[in-house]
């Protein structure tokens, strides 16, 4: 990976300039021929896809972190080749030489402490995109020690810099004037927060202390004295991947009860605690057998959310539910959902897209299905009517990572197949019961 500011932003200069090399060459054959078919389109868009994960995951840091957030907030209007090639930022990114990292840990960490850390495994036990991860043993336990790359933290306002600019030309060639400042400015928070090792070893503790009337999920201690801004040490805790244990075949009543803990845990975080993890990579999971336990890890995206904005967002829910277009049209104006800009069209597209947003909560559709192909096309079709049709509303900066978790966690429900009585979850987030109750038709 490239380390200096300089080199990185030449390369993220060097991606974006054969992104747009492609979009120009689409833009030029639809231009000799008159029409695009869809094939066209795609292929255009995987081959800017494969540019971007290429270069992204070399790169790591800011940008990989960007590709990861565009791959998990894109699937409802990418074609399914494109997301298939940007998901793979989501997995463990390849691992760099230990000798990189060896340096940080010589710098951040007295000698006669490092002198106490045995069995240092100089093979990474996990890779991502700020640091990775690997096994000792301290004091007689095991321990991981996650390592943050060199030069990350230096290069993460450089980094988004330049892909905001990268993302503002691929807006204005597609015809839409959103403006990005404040997203991005909410991004640079949250990453300079995931780089900051000293902030999520304070999350964490957070979290242990939090979960303590709650033996189901399990959370690492941090070790203060071996930590830094740039070394984050915990205790190992044992448990499989959340990807290899739904591969192992676990039993409905097993599947279900992860499913559970899982959405439990998000209602606590967000309506109980006003801190929420927003990274729903399954990375960040582990579970543990006989009994089964969620095992909760990495801390860095944190956010924490006021009392009076949790409120706003349960009224903006209970809106949600009485579908009257036009009472849900002013609360998603008021709370920054959408832009007053925008036409009729969108507008009603946008509706549609909140009303299947909540659809999985409607009483006679409990339990839900959450691998209900029926719904699942529908939610995408809507979906992609409403984000294309876009002109003015950019993502909405001060939810964006929070809807980043729900939505990882719709598609970990959904990978586990879980068969869910939704309607406790709701009473849970508005404080009542989910009442359909469906206007008179609105005048067109």
């Amino acid at each position: 990976m490239k380390s200096s500011v300089f080199g990185r932003s030449i390369q993220l200069i060097t991606m974006a300039s054969k992104l747009a090399q492609k979009e120009i060459g689409r833009s030029v054959q639809k231009g000799i021929s008159g029409d695009e078919d869809g094939s066209s389109l795609v292929k255009t868009r995987v081959d800017q896809a494969r540019v971007l994960a290429d270069n992204l995951s070399q790169l790591k840091g800011a940008a990989m972190k960007a590709g990861q957030l565009l791959s998990l907030d894109s699937s409802d209007f990418l074609p399914p080749e494109v997301i298939e090639i940007l998901s793979k930022l989501q997995d463990s990114a390849e691992p760099v030489s230990f000798g990189k990292l060896h340096s940080v840990l010589k710098e951040d960490i007295p000698e006669e402490l490092l002198s106490q850390i045995e069995d240092l495994d100089p093979k990474a036990f996990a890779a991502a995109s700020i640091g990775q991860v690997h096994r000792a043993r301290y004091k007689g336990q095991n321990i991981v020690l996650k390592i943050q790359y060199p030069g990350v933290a230096d290069s993460i306002d450089s980094d988004l810099r330049i892909l905001k600019k990268v993302a503002q030309g691929f807006l204005t060639v597609s015809g839409r004037h959103m403006a990005l400042d404040a997203l991005f400015e909410e991004m640079k928070v949250v990453l300079r927060n995931e780089a900051d090792y000293e902030y999520e070893r304070e999350c964490m503790t957070k979290f242990g202390e939090l979960v303590k009337n709650h033996p189901e999920y399990v959370v690492p201690t941090p070790i203060p004295e071996l930590s830094s801004k740039r070394v984050l040490a915990m205790t190992y805790v044992e448990g499989e991947s959340f990807t290899k244990w739904v591969n192992s075949n676990p039993s409905r009543e097993q599947r279900d009860f992860v499913g559970r803990k899982i959405l439990d845990l998000y209602c606590h975080e967000y309506f109980d605690w006003g801190v929420v993890q927003t990274d729903p990579n399954y990375a960040n999971f582990k579970i543990q057998s006989n009994p089964t336990k969620v095992v909760l890890l990495d801390f860095g995206a944190t956010i924490f959310y006021e009392d009076n904005f949790v409120d706003r967002y349960r009224k903006l829910l209970k809106t949600f539910a009485t579908f009257d277009r036009n009472a849900i049209l002013q609360a998603s104006l008021d709370f920054g959902l959408i832009d007053d800009r925008e036409s009729d069209e969108t507008k009603a597209n946008f509706a549609e897209f909140l009303k299947s947003s909540v659809e999985p909560f409607f009483p006679h559709l409990q339990p839900f299905k959450f691998r209900d192909e029926d719904f699942a096309k529908r939610a995408q079709e809507v979906g992609k009517e409403f984000t294309s049709s876009l002109r003015y509303s950019p993502p909405p900066e001060k939810i964006v990572f929070l809807h980043r978790k729900l939505g990882g966690i719709f598609n970990m429900l959904r990978k586990l197949d879980c068969e869910l009585n939704l309607t406790p979850y709701w009473q849970k987030m508005v404080g009542q019961e989910f009442k359909i109750e469906r206007p008179q038709a609105q005048p067109s």
